[in-house]
């Protein structure tokens, strides 16, 4: 599969389950990850979204920033998003203190910190280009970490972006 491919049926599945979602509402919301409950939620989060306009604030730089990663390898980068996922979502079920969280925002931040940190561990040169893509188009992204707004869940942006290190720190 090639990392077009892959990252188009990443950022697919995100909508193909936000639009079932629609179909029963409740259901769909009850897959969001309810800190120190229900731990196998910390799966299914990242595919809830409380409306469209946080599912394309969260596909678009989830597309960019999976297809610069991805390029360097699509087995690697499954590998890099299950490490992202587990540090991120474990760590965001064991301590944050939203009621629910849900989104892709931590596997973004995953990305994010996974971009940084190879350009600064490798200094590979297609590293660095693509941290210095990641920092021009989203230069805000570092604000995310703080709680800027009511229903904004600090804790899955900064676990999320700690598992993108670690992910980094073991595959590059």
């Amino acid at each position: 599969m090639t990392a077009a491919t892959l990252v188009a049926t990443l950022v697919a599945t995100l909508w193909a389950a936000h639009l079932a979602g629609q179909l029963n509402r409740r259901r769909y919301y009850s897959l969001a990850l309810r800190p120190r409950t229900t731990p196998w939620r910390i799966a299914t989060h990242f595919w809830v979204h409380r409306d469209l306009l946080h599912l394309f604030f969260n596909s678009v730089p989830l597309a960019l920033f999976a297809w610069l990663i991805s390029v360097r390898g699509t087995d690697l980068f499954l590998l890099q998003s299950i490490c992202i996922c587990l540090i991120g979502g474990c760590g965001t079920w064991l301590f944050s203190t939203s009621k629910r969280v849900a989104g892709a925002s931590g596997l973004v931040f995953g990305y994010w910190g996974l971009i940084l940190t190879a350009a600064i561990t490798s200094r590979d040169q297609l590293w660095g280009a693509a941290a210095i893509i990641t920092l021009l188009t989203y230069a805000g992204l570092g604000a995310g970490l703080g709680r800027l707004s009511r229903g904004v869940s600090w804790s899955s942006h900064f676990w999320g972006l700690l598992g993108g290190v670690v992910a980094a720190l073991l595959t590059v």
